[in-house]
């Protein structure tokens, strides 16, 4: 099976799903908002990722078919563009999610961003600590149209890898579900 026609595919999605979203407040301004700064944990994350490099496996799914890589480099800034375009933390926003925190220990363990409302794009942001550093993110990301229905679920591992599961349903098409999975060597 070759890659091309189904990255093409993926990359045409991507495309499309991210041009259609809010564009992001600049960093400065989210640095000062009320809730965890995504933009900034994932910019942290990219830096150290293109500085390192480090040698991934990359694995794309759709709709079972599957075709895996090992890759020497990747632009992390392309990669993780979904996770930057599912920041919240805009003052506007502050009446519109629900947060919950654990703590143990006096530590913050988890703290969780629910919508309140099903008009947001970003349904649901889940991060977890370890020992004071962010260790995963989950996302859910809905989009309802009249043309296409997309869901969209985001797990970032730190120093682990990510995994990016779409799924789309348009009107002139089957349910299509589309999975990638990179994870560092």
């Amino acid at each position: 099976m070759k890659i091309f026609p189904f990255a093409t595919c993926l990359l045409c999605f991507v495309l499309l799903f991210t041009s259609c979203q809010d564009a992001a407040e600049p960093s400065s301004s989210q640095s000062a908002g009320p809730f965890f700064n995504l933009t900034d944990y994932i910019e942290g994350q990219i830096f150290e990722l293109n500085k390192e490099q480090p040698k991934v496996q990359k694995v794309i799914s759709i709709d079972g078919q599957q075709e895996a890589k090992v890759l020497d480099s990747l632009d992390y800034r392309t990669e993780l563009k979904t996770f930057l375009n599912s920041d919240i933390n805009r003052k506007a926003w502050v009446d519109k999610y629900d947060v919950d925190s654990i703590f143990e220990n006096s530590n913050l363990k988890q703290i969780t961003y629910k919508a309140n409302t099903e008009d947001l794009k970003t349904q649901l942001i889940h991060i977890r600590y370890e020992e004071g550093q962010v260790s995963e993110v989950y996302i859910e990301n809905r989009t309802f149209s009249l043309v296409a229905d997309v869901s969209q679920d985001l797990h970032y591992e730190a120093g682990i890898g990510y995994r990016l599961v779409t799924t789309q349903k348009t009107v002139l098409s089957d349910e299509q579900e589309i999975e990638v999975r990179v994870a560092w060597k």
